[in-house]
């Protein structure tokens, strides 16, 4: 029972990351073209570094986003019944 309850745990770990990434993916499209700024990193040259979410070339992260959210929403569902069904 041991093990069903850390496999119900490690599902939903990984179902809430998948969403996480998700919302990421949705998000990186709203992003400001300059980036984030982070504070305190700046480069040799004294500038500050800007950090951006950008999908490589040919990818939609549209469609990143809802395979993620799909894949997190199951690995979530699949825990719920492993919990419901399988530990007592």
């Amino acid at each position: 029972m041991a093990k069903m309850k850390l496999l119900v745990l490690v599902l939903k770990i990984i179902g809430v990351i998948s969403i996480f990434i998700a919302l990421m993916a949705f998000g990186s499209d709203f992003l400001p073209v300059g980036g984030v700024h982070f504070g305190g990193n700046e480069s040799i040259g004294g500038k500050h570094q800007f950090y951006k979410i950008v999908p490589a070339d040919g990818v939609n992260p549209i469609y990143v986003g809802v395979t993620f959210l799909v894949v997190g929403a199951c690995l979530i569902g699949v825990s719920a019944q492993i919990k419901k069904y399988l530990v007592k």
